[in-house]
């Protein structure tokens, strides 16, 4: 690296700064950032990169938010010493002006610490337009993401961010960021989603997916607690085990599976079943995370970090039957491919910088190399032939709504013994109706039983009507609740992505672009979602003026609404003028699906459509009052929006809510386009007036943010010409690539979350539910008798 430029541009005897020549010393590499009063306050942020300081200016310095997406400029490259320089540049010099040091310390990357890899991380940022570093300073902690704005070489445009750890602040922030605690009695485990292909990534690492029981280890003073996920005792069951973890000379939370290894080192989940009687097989606890250790919790640090120190500790103790639960960073696909010849169950891909949350989360991903699949019984056939005990299990899922749903009959995978195991526990459960809300209707007589027992099956695939075809019993499970089994559901299949590429006259590009960088989603994923979602999505954006929402190198880069599709585009192609203002904007329309993935392939990630149709502009579809919360809890938006539902409910006013995709909710109330804008903002001013004196300290009508702090907007204003509100089915730009989803009312209650409907998820619940808010194009409300209701309400 040259300090060419960063000389070139000062006389170093008159300034006083820094001449350089300091070689880089052994140890961590630095960061500083000076505050620079010169023509202009601003910031400096650098970092330490073969022999230099890579320097940004960050003109309003950087920020602890990660809503913040902070401006920052590439200068010249600085010398090492710069990072301790403070004092007064003279006036008439390049940057007069004083500086201090704002802040100084260390920093990572996801993937290490050590010089060689930062250096190579940064190399590799910095030629594809982002990257991210971990800081260890006395004001800036954890991790921040540099991404380039453009991707002209010339231009020296980045955006800086921090990414939601323990040290963010305001929203996004982490709540666990206290490192002192007591020890917790439980910790419910962090767990993996689903995904259908194996990927190589600089800031994931990959373990085996072991095939056992998951189970944490509480080891004090007092002794050893071995739990399952479910709080279930398993001392017990693994006294081995736990003589081993009393060796460990620490007080410690640790994560791991319990295994039984077959003669090849495999674990082997029938081994696991049957270990208790046959001891056949050899147990271990391999162990994959430490959660707390010596009265600190670690759930707050990296992954990496928490795997460095878990290691020390492990290997202070003869620990025979405790065994750490290795990985390796990156090289996804070829450990996949190893995990597949040695007939392993799968992998697991683990964001590298990712804390430790106790819910399914996408930092998390597991990868199997057969389908497998968690089932409840509900019943059994009588046998036929010689078989004993029983001839299949009759066995199913569980919804969203808690209704257990059959997905098929499992007969094979029994020996002798386990026929007769696995009848004795159905026996003492045995009712007189099925469990199943679609009751199955076998060819042989069945005996339902209470829906208690969970086993493990591998199968061949999943029909279309949602059936296990060929499955294979494996062992029965003893570490969950049966209300936790449902049908898994992997992410966007790589074979869609192919099937998407041949729609007639549309060519989608840049498949592999990667979107969600914390969720390893791809634009390709985007566009699969979006080819599936079609005919659900489409009727809320035919024939209506679109406003795209464009996010050409995915949700950390540069974002921007686009009305207007002035630029050259195929014949194809239909828009809509409009005049407005005195301006005319061609605006897109989306008809079918070809038009739907034109404007995908755009990089839109959502879609905007106006609230009335291209045959009466004038006129609005639907009311809408978007509840906007600022500050304050997503329990108290639920509260209002029942309310809100309750007193339209009263005035027998129709209505209908969806998640926004974000933090709020929308309610809708279907007008068929019988009255202007003005009288529909009017109508949904009446309602969130009489909403806001019910709630007068958690709302507020407000339009400005700063006047509404802690409270939630009741926005009516949406109700105004050309005016647009996200469409049902559309992703959102979010960490997670939620999905704004319509709703049952019954499910706006205590315990909703709108991160549980995202572009994994919704297709599935699509599939079982259908599109439960069509009725929003059914007949308006007669708006003068709604009115006279709620007057009549509120006299």
């Amino acid at each position: 690296m040259s300090l060419k430029e960063y000389r070139s541009k000062r006389d170093l005897e008159e300034s006083k700064e820094p001449v350089g020549g300091q070689k880089a010393q052994a140890g961590p590499l630095h960061f500083c950032v000076q505050k620079h009063a010169a023509r202009r306050l601003h910031y400096d942020f650098r970092l330490e990169y073969k022999g230099v300081l890579l320097s940004w200016a960050v003109p309003k310095g950087p920020s602890l938010n990660p809503r913040d997406k902070r401006l920052a400029v590439r200068v010249e490259d600085h010398p090492l010493d710069y990072q301790y320089f403070e004092g007064t540049i003279p006036k008439g010099h390049y940057g007069a002006g004083t500086v201090e040091i704002w802040d100084h310390g260390t920093f990572a990357v996801p993937n290490g610490k050590a010089p060689k890899k930062i250096e190579k991380h940064l190399e590799e940022g910095l030629r594809k337009g982002h990257f991210t570093v971990i800081l260890q300073g006395n004001k800036l902690k954890g991790e921040f993401f540099f991404q380039k704005l453009k991707s002209s070489k010339d231009d020296k445009s980045w955006l800086l961010i921090k990414r939601e750890d323990a040290y963010a602040v305001g929203k996004a922030a982490v709540e666990n960021s206290a490192k002192q605690a007591e020890m917790p009695e439980f910790i419910s485990p962090m767990l993996a989603t689903l995904t259908d292909r194996p990927f190589n990534g600089e800031d994931w690492l990959f373990e085996i997916k072991w095939d056992g029981y998951r189970a944490l280890a509480f080891v004090d003073e007092k002794g050893v607690q071995l739990k399952s996920r479910n709080r279930l005792l398993l001392n017990e069951k693994f006294p081995s085990i736990v003589d081993n973890l009393k060796k460990i000379p620490a007080k410690v939370i640790l994560d791991g599976e319990l295994v039984v290894l077959d003669h090849e080192g495999r674990s082997d989940f029938q081994l696991m079943q049957n270990y208790q009687k046959k001891r056949k097989g050899a147990l271990y606890y391999y162990v994959f995370d430490l959660l707390y250790a010596d009265g600190q919790d670690l759930r707050h640090l990296p992954l990496i970090e928490r795997k460095n120190i878990l290691k020390k500790i492990l290997n202070k103790a003869p620990l025979s039957l405790i065994r750490f639960s290795d990985h390796v960073i990156n090289e996804g696909e070829e450990f996949y491919k190893e995990a597949s010849e040695r007939q392993l169950e799968g992998i697991i891909a683990k964001k590298i910088s990712s804390p430790y949350r106790s819910q399914r989360s996408q930092d998390w991903l597991k990868i199997k190399t057969g389908l497998r699949q968690e089932v409840v019984v509900g019943g059994f056939t009588q046998p036929r032939g010689s078989r004993k005990k029983f001839g299949a299990l009759l066995v199913g899922v569980y919804d969203d709504q808690g209704a257990l749903h059959y997905v098929g009959h499992v007969g094979g995978g029994f020996s002798h013994s386990l026929l007769e195991e696995v009848y004795q526990q159905l026996s003492p459960l045995t009712q007189t109706n099925s469990p199943f809300k679609n009751a199955p209707k076998p060819n042989m007589p069945v005996t339902w039983v209470k829906p208690e027992l969970i086993c493990e099956v591998s199968f061949a695939e999943w029909t279309k009507d949602n059936m296990m075809r060929q499955p294979i019993f494996r062992g029965v499970r003893i570490d969950k609740e049966p209300e936790e089994v449902k049908k898994e559901v992997s992410t966007p299949k790589a074979e869609k992505k192919e099937g998407i590429r041949k729609i007639k006259d549309l060519e989608l590009t840049h498949l592999d672009k990667l979107y969600w960088p914390q969720e390893n989603y791809t634009k390709g994923d985007l566009l699969a979602y979006y080819h599936e979602v079609a005919p659900y999505i489409l009727p809320y954006l035919r024939n209506r003026p679109i406003t795209l929402h464009r996010f050409p190198d995915g949700i950390e880069g540069k974002e921007f609404y686009q009305k207007d599709i002035s630029f050259s585009h195929p014949a194809w192609l239909k828009t809509y003028p409009v005049k407005h203002d005195g301006k005319v904007d061609h605006y897109l329309l989306i008809p079918d699906l070809r038009s739907l993935l034109y404007a995908v392939n755009l990089g839109s990630i959502d879609l905007h459509p106006c609230m009335s149709p291209c045959r009466n502009l004038e006129k609005p579809s639907y009311c809408v009052i978007d509840l906007d919360p600022e500050e304050i809890a997503f329990e108290e938006v639920i509260e209002v929006a029942a309310a809100t539902h309750q007193f339209l409910e009263k005035a027998k006013i129709k209505n209908y809510c969806k998640t926004s995709g974000g933090k709020g909710l929308h309610i809708f109330i279907p007008l068929h386009s019988k009255y202007d804008y003005e009288q529909s903002k009017q109508f949904a001013y009446i309602i969130s007036l009489c909403i806001h004196k019910q709630f007068p300290s958690i709302t507020s009508l407000e339009r400005s943010p700063q006047n509404r702090q802690k409270k939630i907007y009741l926005d009516y204003l949406q109700n105004s010409p050309l005016q647009t509100i996200v469409a049902p089915y559309s992703v959102r730009p979010r960490p997670g690539a939620s999905v704004s989803t319509p709703l049952l009312w019954e499910e706006v209650k205590t315990g909703l979350d709108p991160k549980d409907f995202n572009m994994q998820t919704i297709l599935e619940r699509l599939g079982k539910m259908g599109d439960i808010f069509k009725p929003i194009f059914s007949s308006g409300v007669n708006m003068q008798t709604a009115l006279n209701r709620l007057k009549k309400l509120l006299d």
